[in-house]
């Protein structure tokens, strides 16, 4: 029994090692997938704002899937951003593949570590896999409180971050951070729920001004606590 514990905690240590060990600053990242999706229960409580959401200029948008239109590119180049500012990181243009790999419809690379590594030249690589979804009915039935005296439509969303990393030297994953957020209170389903989202600038103010929630900033405390998981 004690040779199994100590092989055990040889292997943790060996594997927080790897962990843990990298250094990244000022090292090239390329991004070879970024997969975003949202729940059909979100979608569905967020289908009363169809008007609104299809107003909503969106880029490189193929025509079937607006509301993930709206949200891929402000998020990921919202991730990228603190990526950087907060862990030096240096992050490669999304097409510095250039036509060595697929993209999707959203202009971002759709292909796996092995081929990455053969068409790539940086330190490290990383996916990114974020989730929206509802918890509305959830949390209905584990808190009716917070819906008493709610006359009007909301949803209790719950953004998911997970970034996983890889070097240069092999297909086995060397880190992974991730991080989720959700609102205090059930939000009101209207257009300020996607402020931030909607070409309009969202001011984030500090913790104690408690500002409403909406998605954008249940986003910015998603990407805060997937950049504390590193």
């Amino acid at each position: 029994m004690q040779t199994k514990r100590y092989f055990l905690l040889v292997v943790i240590v060996i594997f927080s090692t790897t962990l843990f060990g990298q250094n990244i600053r000022n090292k090239q990242f390329s991004l070879f997938s970024y997969n975003l999706s949202i729940s059909n229960d979100l979608i569905e409580e967020l289908s009363d704002m169809e008007s609104f959401i299809d107003n909503i200029e969106t880029y490189n948008d193929p025509g079937n899937e607006k509301l993930k239109a709206i949200f891929v590119h402000t998020l990921f180049y919202y991730l990228k951003d603190n990526l950087q500012n907060e862990l030096e990181m240096e992050i490669l243009p999304v097409n510095t593949f250039m036509r060595e790999v697929k993209y999707d419809d959203f202009g971002y690379p759709k292909t796996n570590i092995r081929e990455a590594l053969k068409k790539g030249f940086s330190h490290f690589y990383f996916k990114v896999e974020v989730e929206f979804e509802s918890l509305t009915k959830k949390k209905r039935e584990e808190s009716p409180e917070l819906f008493e005296d709610i006359d009007y439509k909301v949803t209790y969303p719950q953004i998911n971050i997970k970034i996983t990393v890889y070097n240069n030297e092999g297909v086995i994953p060397v880190a992974k951070w991730e991080g989720y957020s959700t609102p205090k209170y059930p939000l009101a389903i209207n257009n300020y729920l996607l402020k931030g989202f909607d070409n309009t600038e969202m001011i984030i103010q500090p913790a104690e001004e408690q500002q409403t929630d909406n998605l954008y900033l249940i986003l910015d405390r998603a990407i805060h606590n997937t950049i504390q998981d590193y």
